[in-house]
């Protein structure tokens, strides 16, 4: 039996930063859906109604956190399991998204590994790599 592949839309603004999540994710059998403007977020989800939303906290003129309070806020993150990722795990920062909801807090440089299992764990999977 076939397993379901992971959507992960990753919202990240870093160009190089997309790219190594990206690898890493189809590394693991997922699919990343790549989002590097924040403005884009919004139909980024509509359209592909992703299983983890991979954020980071600080994005040009906008933090990560208060996005996701809104998005909560319009329901549009409803099924979607947010991570969010940041090279800031300050324990209010990492407390705060806590008590938002989100299913993880990464702090870069990121364990590509360690990503794809916590992100897999949600799921009850487990985070072997696939060929």
């Amino acid at each position: 039996m076939k397993r379901e592949t992971l959507s992960i839309l990753v919202l990240e603004p870093n160009i190089l930063q997309c790219q190594l999540i990206k690898l890493a994710l189809i590394r693991h059998g997922m699919n990343p859906i790549i989002c590097n403007q924040p403005a884009a977020l919004r139909q980024q989800l509509i359209q592909h109604l992703p299983d983890v939303l991979l954020v980071d906290t600080y994005l040009p003129g906008q933090n990560g956190l208060d996005l996701i309070s809104q998005l909560n806020a319009e329901v549009l993150l409803k099924r979607t399991k947010v991570f969010f990722i940041s090279s800031m795990g300050f324990p209010e920062i990492v407390q705060k998204a806590a008590k938002m909801g989100a299913s993880g807090f990464l702090v870069k440089p990121l364990n590509p590994d360690l990503m794809a299992a916590r992100i897999l764990g949600c799921f009850g999977r487990s985070g072997e790599l696939t060929n």
